[in-house]
């Protein structure tokens, strides 16, 4: 199908005109999070009424549409409307009513394989083609096939919207979805901060002695500012294994970087000189002790408790998803799961007060679920 290629604020501005007059508009996006060190909006697609455009974001301003994300009467269709809120909120400040996501609904009928590309071959006998999945966005001039490739992913959305939402409609279950795609509007973009502490997170960083946790910390610190220069993601600087080999045996990586794995030719002239410095920081730096905490039997007790409610909670989702013919995630995610686990819940109103709940969820489930931690806890 054809597509128009808008990368002037002239025709981006003309385009946005003509789509507020519309009753829907789907849309895709893509960036550039895994060659950035802070991600971008990089593209976006748009499709509607005769109208199936790809916008290059990083050549207009995209302001002209907000008031369409905004409009309760132009319906929004998305796969997975998550991933794309949160990279259009991380770009500017925006607001979204009224969308339709097409993978929550396929999950909401219990549709296992609810990616795009296997629900446009279910539905309609066709392949698209996932080349540049994991593309750089970001690069310029983008290529025919690559812009080829990114109109595809919303010309199919409209048909499967329609598809899903008369499924959803017959099993009685599209004001519950419209509740979970009121829900999702709300989503916000996590803050990006880097945690000094975060090399204790690391597989495997427990199991060093003081010396190679003080040389991990600043190898870990210095990595993130490699990162920055190079405006590259911190895992594409150097890996998290080599970080804790050579904090293992940091004097031998002062003395010959090239005999470890990982360290390439490319990896000694473009990190070489940090890397070293880095190692001889950190053997002269006082040995790292990890910090102890001291858990009262209080905290203890209510930790376990916190963890028996969550498991009590997964239980009840899973019975409560094949009594629906529903997938799990569907009913509730883990994250709500978890708030309810820590949660004094003592009526349906305390449910429904949960960030990411909703009325419909709480009206839905809210009795059975106090029912269920009253069956399995008192």
């Amino acid at each position: 199908m054809s597509y128009s290629f808008i990368d002037t604020q002239k025709e981006f501005n003309e385009l946005c005109a003509k789509l507020a007059t519309h009753k829907y508009l789907s849309i895709d996006t893509e960036s550039n999070s895994l060659y950035a060190y802070k991600e971008k909006l990089c593209l976006m697609q748009l499709s509607s009424e005769h109208i199936n455009a790809v916008v290059d974001t990083l050549a207009v301003d995209i302001k002209p549409i907000l008031p369409i994300f905004a409009d309760p009467g132009v319906e929004k269709i998305f796969h997975s409307a998550d991933s794309d809120i949160r990279v259009f909120k991380g770009a500017l400040k925006c607001l979204f009513v009224n969308i339709f996501d097409v993978m929550v609904a396929a999950k909401y009928l219990g549709i296992i394989k609810c990616g795009l590309d296997s629900m446009v071959g279910e539905y309609f006998g066709l392949e698209l083609n996932k080349k540049f999945q994991k593309a750089d966005w970001g690069r310029r001039p983008l290529t025919k096939e690559m812009l080829d490739y990114a109109s595809g992913d919303t010309i199919y959305l409209k048909k499967l919207r329609d598809i899903l939402g008369g499924e959803l409609e017959k099993k009685g279950r599209l004001e519950e979805a419209m509740g979970q795609f009121a829900q999702i509007c709300k989503i916000e973009p996590t803050p990006m901060r880097f945690d000094e502490a975060g090399f204790l997170t690391l597989k495997g960083a427990r199991q060093l002695n003081g010396r190679g946790l003080a040389v991990l910390r600043e190898l870990y610190i210095a990595r993130e500012v490699a990162a920055i220069k190079k405006n590259t993601p911190s895992f594409k600087v150097i890996s998290e294994d080599l970080m804790l080999r050579l904090s293992v045996a940091p004097r031998e990586g002062l003395h010959n970087l090239s005999i470890f794995k990982g360290v390439s030719g490319y990896v000694l002239s473009n990190h070489g000189q940090w890397i070293r410095e880095a190692l001889q920081k950190g053997l002269k730096a006082p040995e790292y002790n990890v910090p102890h905490r001291e858990i009262s039997r209080e905290k203890r007790a209510y930790f376990e408790t916190v963890k028996n409610r969550f498991r009590t909670l997964k239980l009840w989702r899973k019975e409560t998803a094949a009594r629906r013919n529903m997938l799990p995630e569907a009913i509730m995610g883990n994250d709500i799961l978890e708030r309810l686990a820590m949660a004094q819940l003592r009526s349906v109103a305390d449910i429904q007060s949960i960030k990411g709940i909703g009325a419909e969820k709480s009206s839905l489930y809210g009795a059975e679920i106090l029912e269920f931690l009253k069956k399995h806890h008192d």
